[in-house]
Parts: C-alpha cells; sequence; structure tokens
C-alpha cells in the first residue's frame, strides 16, 4: 500500500517537473561567440550571452586587446599582435561561453572560456580539452529526457553484468556521436520536432521493458537497442546544440572531447545506481518499478506534447 501511494506521488512529481514551463525556468545553456575573419585581421562578431535564470547570475562581458577595436559587429585587430579573448563575470555561475573562430585562411579554432581560464587564445591552438569533457558531461545532466532513457535503460539490465552495462551505455554513445556529427558538419539533416516525439517514445519503451520479465530483444541485446535509439538522441543533441547558436561544423577535434564528457556523464549516472541495485538485490524491486513507472509518465508526457506540438506546426 505505501509503495502504491509512493508511486502516485512521484508520478504527480513527474509530470509537474516535466511541464516545459518548468524546465525552462531554471534553464542553463553556455553563452556561444563565433569570429569569422572578412580579411587581414578583421573579424565578423557574433555573440549570444549564456543562459543562466539561477539567482545571481549575472551578464558576462568580453574583453579584447586594447590594440584591437570593437565596433560591433565587427573586430578590428589589424594593429595586434594577437588575437584572445577574455570573458569576464563567469565566475558569478560558473557558467561557459564556447568560442569558434574560422580563419580567412581557413584555420578553425574552438576553445572554451570557464570561470578559471576565462582567456582563450584565439590565433593558436585550444589548451582546453578539460573544458570540452565538462562541457559534455554538463550537458547530459542537463538533459532530463536524456537521463530519463539511460535510467530506463538501466533498469533492464540492472540484473546483467556490470561490464555489460558499461556496454550497452557505450553502444548508446557511439551511436550518437555518429549522428551528432553527421549532423553537425551538414551531411544528416532531419526535422526536429519528429526526433523529439521520437526520444520520448524511446523513453516510454525502455520504461515499459523494465517493468516487464519477458525475454524481450532490449534484454537479450541491449546494446542493439542502446545504439538504435542512440542515433536518434544524436540528432536530438545536434538539434539541442544548435539552439546555442554554434556555426555548421563548430567543431573539429572538440567533438571527440566532448563525446568523452557525454559518455563520462552518463557512466557517472548508471554506474552507481546499478551497484546499489545490485546490492539491495530482491529489496529493490519497489523501488525499481516506481523509477520505471517516473520514467514512463515523464516520457508519456513529453511524447504527448511533442507529438501536439509537431501536428499544430504543421497545420
Amino acid at each position: 500500500m505505501i509503495s502504491r501511494v509512493l508511486a502516485a506521488v512521484l508520478l504527480v512529481a513527474a509530470f509537474v517537473f516535466a511541464s516545459p514551463s518548468i524546465a525552462e525556468a531554471h534553464g542553463l545553456r553556455p553563452g556561444v561567440l563565433t569570429l569569422t575573419e572578412q580579411g587581414d585581421g578583421v573579424y565578423d562578431v557574433q555573440w549570444t550571452q549564456p543562459v543562466d535564470t539561477r539567482p545571481g547570475a549575472g551578464a558576462v562581458v568580453l574583453r579584447w586587446p586594447t590594440s584591437c577595436q570593437y565596433a560591433p559587429p565587427q573586430l578590428d585587430c589589424r594593429k595586434s599582435d594577437g588575437l584572445r579573448v577574455e570573458v569576464a563575470g563567469l565566475a558569478a555561475h560558473g557558467g561557459r561561453v564556447v568560442v569558434s573562430v574560422v580563419h580567412a585562411d581557413g584555420r578553425a579554432i574552438e576553445g572554451v572560456a570557464t570561470k578559471d581560464r576565462p582567456a582563450v587564445e584565439l590565433d593558436g591552438p585550444p589548451r582546453n580539452r578539460r573544458a570540452w569533457v565538462e562541457l559534455g558531461a554538463r550537458h547530459v545532466l542537463g538533459g532530463a529526457d536524456h537521463l530519463a532513457f539511460l535510467i530506463g535503460l538501466l533498469l533492464v539490465v540492472s540484473a546483467s553484468r556490470l561490464s555489460r552495462l558499461v556496454a550497452t551505455v557505450t553502444a548508446f554513445t557511439v551511436a550518437h556521436s555518429v549522428t551528432l556529427a553527421l549532423a553537425v558538419f551538414g551531411v544528416l539533416v532531419v526535422p526536429a520536432r519528429p526526433v523529439e516525439a521520437t526520444i520520448a517514445a524511446s523513453v516510454v519503451l525502455v520504461a515499459y521493458e523494465a517493468l516487464g520479465d519477458r525475454e524481450t530483444i532490449s534484454r537479450r541485446r541491449p546494446w542493439l537497442v542502446a545504439g538504435i535509439f542512440g542515433l536518434v538522441h544524436g540528432l536530438g543533441f545536434a538539434g539541442a546544440l544548435a539552439q546555442w547558436g554554434l556555426p555548421a561544423g563548430w567543431v573539429g577535434r572538440s567533438l571527440l572531447w566532448f563525446n568523452v564528457g557525454v559518455e563520462l556523464g552518463q557512466l557517472a549516472i548508471v554506474v552507481p545506481i546499478a551497484v546499489v541495485i545490485r546490492r539491495l538485490g530482491t529489496r529493490a524491486r519497489v523501488p525499481s518499478r516506481i523509477a520505471a513507472y517516473v520514467c514512463g509518465a515523464m516520457g508519456a508526457w513529453w511524447l504527448v506534447d511533442r507529438v501536439y506540438a509537431w501536428v499544430t506546426a504543421a497545420s
């Protein structure tokens, strides 16, 4: 009886927190600075402030070398020996600013400004791989539908060996890395609304599978199911990153480190939960079913909401 009451409470909480209005009330998105060289030392500048609605978060400020002249939207650094930017104000809320520079000779430089390393050299190789890893991990932790799918997948394979779980999560990462890369470089273009609806459906599916005991393909070959839906989630990642305002082909090697961060973020979520479930043994059955119901309820909410938005946008 208690477990049923608890499940009902959690289901209501899931519907409330899945509401788009509440999700947006605590938005967190990195800023994006894009520079495109038009001539010798003259750059077109596109700047998008970070989105952070947490208390105390303020606007960040770009600081250019004193030898450069900035008259939006152009930056003139013809009299400067080096090109760098310092992002002031990040220490107040721990945000990130993604920096992308395309020089006239075709060189592309990417970097991430953080509160610990607010300055980014724009005419040399980036040295902040750790920042890209952190950005990938933070992006995973900020995606509720992505986390719900991972938890549902975990519940399906929780009784398996830990190595099988890690292999399943890795298959998911590899798959979404492929479609993310294809989408980022403009090779694969898919409308966002059906992608988002399919992601919601994937959450419902794994939650349903977690509630049953049948030997379905999800239990026999979880890595295959993870890989198939990983392809779709990769397109969802690309759509979310596109909303940041990043240019096409925004990363080169940085994409690798971003995906490393995604993988580490995923494993940081599922491995500890899997260890706890295995230690609890049969006592984990009720909490696992509650978690499956919550994930399924959230997925169903997202699915209805996204299909409705898709249909109304098409009409």
